[in-house]
């Protein structure tokens, strides 16, 4: 009432919504509104809510209306401004190009649980074209559904879950194609372990621990990407599980430029001899792009000093120096803007073009330990390996040219943005196009007798474009596999990891807050799942003596990882009252936010960009807080 008082009708209303959502005697707004509320100005939130009470009353604002009728006539028609572009897909292909929207529009993704989390996560699949969905899931559509889940309609109570998502799922996209199954997760884990296996990628949303563990199991030998997400009142979990999976552009956000200054290829240095800067004018000599000025820099470095380029400290400041030499004063007293860039780039003059990223040299480990395994003659499932995929043989063909050119891999021919006349520009990057082609081109040799001898036939143009991709990006391709549900089911390496996370904030009073405390919480509710049949606080009568159960399982589970010591200042009671008080509520306002994060992982896996978040992403709407727990 009090409540009620301070923050008008529209609170009360939203509270009657909320408490359909679970089937507690308790709401779930009684359980988890106040604690978002209780921070907000009752000022500004009456305002906020008073406006969109107005709209909402407004009749023409959700009535169903004929489209038609409603058009307005050719005088009242204001002119369209054009469209860049029809492609509807437009603006994500600018983040993963055609290559990662084939890959999303040719993918099947399997929904296991309806629920908000579950649909939240796959809508953000379908807008963005996935291929096909499937739903699977055994409840039937209740009141409470209509409070928390998007995808359900009041005319729907009744009606199996599965089938009432999926419809309006489809209806997000006509280029997607749904379908929907009603069954209970547990009985299709169990008994039809066939028709999961055929999806690209599984999202498993608010499933039970024991059907979890099963599932898991299910998918990792299948090496079967599986996303699994929960929200549990104003907590969210994401969790990847990824046996082994290649990712050919990660994306990394210190772009990594091939110029080959320092092991420079022929048609570079003829080039950079042909240049002769003290013949040129000044407007020619001030246009000379950056990297001919190293490549030339370079070189006469490495005659002078028996072949070696700068090493040291004080070698790469000369370095430097000797660049910024070379800059002449014009008569206009404007700098030479290119000789300031080739002093700012000049330690690309001593990267050793060999040396890749360590994760990428990861990723060519694992392809070449792969293809010793299966030489060895020894079983891919067996051994904990998925067979060779076509993104291995890329590497392993890029290996194969590494190991005739000395190590060198093929050159990826991109080159950055500088200050030059366009004329030099475009010969200088027509240059390093052509020697990525040819480069290519012998990787291409390689790549062909590994194909004909892991699938007996020639590559597919599909193949060669991946190809092509791998070698444009050696140096972010990444090798991704994560730990195994059993695994951490079994051995989890929290003390380590709440020994750091809790080590980074300062405050003590926000230690409680931390993402790790609150996955022990998590798992301390899994624990208390498996032995009472049950989730904590479902029934009130109830609700203190479930918080000390669960207390107790809160610290038999970090006294089993070792992790008491590291956390036995941030971790307390209160975490399992607050837990019980849940009583497992799914609130949309979470939901979004881990549909939101389990899609863009999704995306990620299917695409083969990006890296995806190793291990769980927990998100705390207490604090509004997330982060990474990789135990």
């Amino acid at each position: 009432r009090r409540d009620s008082q301070r923050l008008g009708p529209t609170a009360v209303h939203l509270r009657a919504r909320a408490s359909s959502r679970h089937v507690s005697a308790r709401s779930a707004s009684d359980r988890c509104v106040p604690a978002l509320l209780a921070g907000a100005s009752p000022t500004k939130l009456s305002v906020t809510l008073a406006a969109f009470h107005a709209r909402a009353a407004a009749p023409h604002q959700f009535q169903d209306r004929d489209p038609r009728a409603a058009a307005p006539n050719s005088s009242q028609r204001q002119k369209k401004r054009p469209m860049a572009t029809d492609n509807k897909y437009d603006r994500q292909l600018r983040l993963w190009g055609a290559q990662g929207q084939k890959a999303l529009s040719e993918a099947h993704v399997l929904l296991l649980g309806a629920g908000p989390a579950g649909t939240e996560t796959l809508k953000n699949l379908v807008l963005p074209g996935v291929g096909r969905f499937t739903v699977v899931d055994g409840e039937k559509v209740e009141e409470r559904d209509t409070g928390n889940n998007f995808f359900v309609r009041k005319s729907d109570v009744g009606r199996p879950r599965a089938a009432a998502t999926a419809e309006l799922l489809a209806e997000l996209n006509p280029d997607v194609r749904g379908a929907h199954r009603v069954a209970r997760v547990s009985d299709l884990v169990s008994k039809e372990p066939q028709f999961i296996r055929q999806h690209s990628l599984v999202v498993a949303a608010q499933v039970d621990p024991q059907t979890l563990q099963q599932l898991g199991e299910l998918c990792w030998a299948a090496n079967l990407p599986l996303v699994v997400c929960r929200t549990y009142g104003l907590l969210g979990s994401v969790r990847l599980q990824i046996r082994s999976l290649d990712i050919v552009e990660s994306k990394s956000e210190n772009k990594l430029w091939d110029l080959r200054l320092r092991e420079p290829f022929p048609e570079l240095d003829r080039m950079t001899d042909a240049l002769d800067l003290d013949s040129l004018d000044d407007h020619a000599h001030a246009h000379v792009p950056w990297v001919l000025l190293l490549a030339k820099a370079a070189k006469n470095w490495r005659a002078q000093h028996n072949g070696a380029s700068p090493s040291t400290r004080d070698e790469k400041e000369e370095f430097r120096k000797l660049i910024a030499a070379g800059a002449r004063q014009l008569a206009s007293n404007v700098p030479e803007l290119n000789f300031e860039e080739a002093a700012r780039e000049a330690h690309r003059a001593w990267a050793d073009p060999r040396e890749l990223p360590y994760e990428a040299q990861q990723a060519f480990d694992h392809a070449r330990d792969v293809a010793k395994k299966a030489r060895r003659g020894s079983d891919a499932s067996a051994s904990g390996d998925a067979p060779p995929s076509v993104e291995q043989l890329c590497l392993r063909a890029v290996d194969a040219f590494r190991t005739e050119n000395n190590g060198l891999p093929p050159l990826s021919g991109p080159i950055p943005d500088m200050h030059a006349d366009t004329n030099s520009f475009v010969a200088l990057q027509r240059l390093y196009r052509d020697k990525a082609l040819s480069d290519l081109t012998a990787v291409q040799v390689h790549f062909s007798t590994l194909i004909k001898d892991a699938f007996s036939r020639a590559p597919s143009q599909e193949d060669l474009q991946l190809l092509s991709l791998v070698c444009k990006h050696v140096g972010d391709v990444r090798h991704v596999s994560t730990k195994s549900l059993a695994d951490e089911l079994v051995a989890p390496n929290l003390a380590e990891v709440a020994f750091e996370g809790l080590m980074e904030i300062d405050e003590p009073k926000l230690k409680p807050q931390a993402p790790v405390c609150w996955y022990a919480g998590l798992r301390a509710v899994d624990r208390f799942y498996v032995k009472q049949g049950r989730y904590p606080g479902l029934d009130e009568s109830s609700l203190a003596a479930d918080a000390s159960l669960l207390a107790d399982e809160l610290r038999a589970f970090v006294q089993e990882a070792g992790a008491a010591e590291a956390m036995n200042e941030a971790l307390a009671d209160a975490h399992a009252q607050e837990l019980s008080r849940f009583g497992a509520a799914e609130l949309h306002a979470v939901a979004s936010v881990v549909g939101g994060v389990a899609s863009q992982e999704a995306v990620k896996v299917i695409a083969r960009q990006y890296e995806p978040v190793d291990h769980t992403y927990v998100f705390n709407g207490i604090a509004g807080v997330g982060g990474v727990v990789a135990v």
